[in-house]
């Protein structure tokens, strides 16, 4: 191969390889397994009262609250997802949160999981699903049977799925509850984080985060490490 032909065909791999990481985040999985310190990975660390760092490969969120009810944890913004599953331990003080936005369309609607601390994490669900954006009060659910986590022993498995205008919560694969909202067409942003009263100390555990993208649905995902050598592969070809 000719050198000008050479510093073309690289030229396009490191251009390529800067998409892939770039746009390759739906599907999504995170399990944290990296160094001490703070999340990176397009995290969004979102929490002014209390520290949330990865900590022996998983989220820990620990600390003091010093204001009653004050949301801290990791966020990120997403597009259009149909799935938000993830393993969790709140059995320190903090309650357990989940929600999900819809910053698009400009209905404000939003979905909130709330499970409240217990002897092996949260047992005991509530969600808020206003359509507008206005308060509307928990909905109790109450509690589901523990079952062994394949992926994190100890830890309760949650998810919330999307299909068109309803979401299932399911937790250790057991469906708990349909949540109807009229508002929510697209899924924005996942906020993961804890609250509670001022002066409270704790902590919460969080891994293996895995986000799917409705525009996949009823394709075959394709991972990063995948993605790599057919995107070396067309580019060879087009060397040729």
């Amino acid at each position: 191969m000719k050198l000008e032909a050479y510093n073309i065909v690289t030229g396009l791999t490191l251009i390529c390889l800067s998409v892939v990481f770039a746009f390759g985040e739906d599907p999504f999985f995170d399990n944290f397994d990296r160094a001490d310190g703070k999340p990176g990975n397009g995290w969004v660390v979102n929490s002014p009262e209390v520290k949330t760092e990865i900590k022996d490969k998983e989220i820990l969120i620990h600390g003091t609250e010093k204001t009653d009810w004050k949301r801290n944890g990791i966020e990120r913004l997403v597009d259009d997802i149909t799935k938000v599953c993830l393993d969790f331990l709140n059995n320190d003080i903090f309650n357990f949160h989940l929600r999900v936005d819809d910053d698009k369309s400009g209905t404000n609607a939003y979905i909130d999981i709330y499970s409240p601390p217990g002897p092996q994490g949260g047992n005991n669900f509530h969600y808020a699903s206003p359509a507008n954006g206005a308060w509307a009060g928990w909905t109790n659910i109450g509690g589901a049977p523990f079952e062994k986590n394949p992926r994190k022993e100890g830890y309760r498995q949650l998810c919330l799925r999307k299909e068109q205008k309803n979401f299932f919560l399911i937790v250790d694969n057991k469906e708990i509850a349909k949540i109807e909202n009229m508002g929510l067409s697209e899924i924005t942003k996942v906020f993961i984080s804890i609250d509670a009263a001022a002066w409270q100390t704790g902590s919460m555990h969080v891994d293996n985060v895995d986000i799917d993208d409705a525009l996949l649905k009823g394709t075959k995902a394709i991972s990063r490490q995948n993605k790599l050598p057919m995107a070396w592969a067309k580019l060879k070809r087009l060397s040729r």
